[in-house]
């Protein structure tokens, strides 16, 4: 039974899924589902802060009319490039999970392997490749969100600027 066929008809229904089935799932792509789990999180993790910290200075700006912080946030910008990398990296290592599965087919049609074999390295080039675009395209969508909202805060910067340069 396909594990894919048994999650998405419960995702869209009554979200109740079978923690065995997402397990299957994980360890069926192999060593590369951890590396992409690992960037999945520290993806959601800098989207998460940058976020917050966008809006925590927009907020203060529309408050006070102050700059929280001086200059265009270089901490901010190192964060992006962070979030740029992991939305790469991701199909990169969805890729490597690809040839490494499609590797392991070819080794056991070398081996006179069983078809049920074969299927097991296919199997483990779709899941990587799956999870790999999986965390990369809200990943990109997210990441052109957060510098939409940083282009306006620095619009918001540049007008308390002028604000307080009149008022001054």
């Amino acid at each position: 039974m396909n594990h894919v066929t048994v999650i998405l008809p419960r995702l869209a229904g009554d979200l109740a899924i079978d923690p065995r089935a997402v397990v299957d799932w994980f360890v069926g792509g192999g060593w590369t589902m951890a590396a992409l789990t690992a960037v999945a999180l520290a993806l959601a993790y800098l989207v998460v802060e940058r976020l917050l910290d966008i809006r925590a200075e927009a907020r203060a700006l529309r408050r006070t009319g102050i700059a929280v912080s001086a200059g265009p946030g270089v901490r901010g910008l190192r964060r992006m490039g962070l979030i740029r990398a992991c939305v790469v990296v991701a199909p990169l290592l969805g890729l490597l999970g690809t040839v490494t599965g499609i590797v392991e087919t070819f080794d056991s049609i070398l081996a006179g392997g069983y078809i049920a074999e074969m299927g097991e390295g296919i199997r483990k080039a779709l899941l990587t490749t799956q999870y790999g675009l999986v965390i990369a395209a809200p990943g990109l969508v997210a990441e052109r969100l957060l510098v939409q909202w940083q282009q306006r805060l620095g619009r918001l910067r540049r007008t308390a600027g002028l604000a307080m340069e009149d008022g001054g």
